[in-house]
């Protein structure tokens, strides 16, 4: 079975006025169906970088990045907006919910950019991420900091992703409720989702059956 992700020899070049800004340099790695792995790394190492490339949300400047053995650049516009509504999963620091929209409006977006909405689909994955019935019809700014990123975890398992790509998730939630949210990633994990984890924090690390370190855009031996 081919690896969810791959990367062979990647180099990701940003031009800038003032020099050219290797964030990565010739990175290669796979990630394998079903794994649950951190992403660690000092400030500016390129892990944001990192996950932007295995999100298609942009491509490496060299090298080959595969998904399920297909390389992206073989993909066209289409196909790529197709992969990352359908097959990927995003959540966010910052939970970036929509503050004007309820909480099933908000999880039950990304089935508008297919055409159709399934409150009941919607209610389901709430469910599944342990949200109160009764805050479905209350907006964001309502709701506590983990009860908005329990929203932007139904909002990532809505379309039934094969990868949820996490940046820092737990980063503006105090202890507790950031170890509620690993908890709620590593039961997601053990039902075969493929989940990666960009953090700084090493207690979030210890959820994860494996950790790549970066450095200088480089992945440390």
């Amino acid at each position: 079975m081919q690896p969810a992700i791959q990367f062979e020899d990647v180099v990701k070049i940003y031009p800038l006025k003032s020099g050219d800004v290797t964030a990565l340099n010739h990175i290669s790695f796979a990630v394998e169906r079903g794994e649950f792995i951190s992403i660690m790394g000092p400030s500016g190492s390129g892990k944001s970088t990192l996950l932007t490339l295995m999100g298609c949300l942009d491509k490496p400047t060299f090298g080959t990045i595969s998904m399920s053995g297909i390389p992206i650049r073989d993909m066209s516009d289409v196909e790529l907006t197709s992969l990352r509504r359908d097959r990927i999963g995003f959540i966010f620091q910052y939970f970036n919910l929509f503050p004007l929209l309820n909480i099933i409006e908000n999880v039950s977006f990304p089935q508008m950019l297919k055409g159709g909405v399934n409150v009941e689909k919607a209610k389901e994955v709430l469910r599944a991420v342990q949200l109160d019935e009764h805050l479905y019809t209350h907006t964001p700014l309502e709701l506590s900091g983990g009860q908005q990123q329990r929203v932007a975890v139904a909002r990532a398992l809505i379309n039934d992703p094969d990868i949820l790509l996490c940046d820092e998730p737990t980063g503006n939630l105090d202890s507790k409720t950031g170890a509620s949210i690993m908890e709620l990633m590593t039961q997601l994990n053990k039902k075969g989702a493929t989940i990666i984890i960009v953090t700084h924090d090493p207690n979030v690390a210890n959820y994860t059956n494996r950790t790549i370190r970066i450095i200088d855009g480089r992945i440390a031996a």
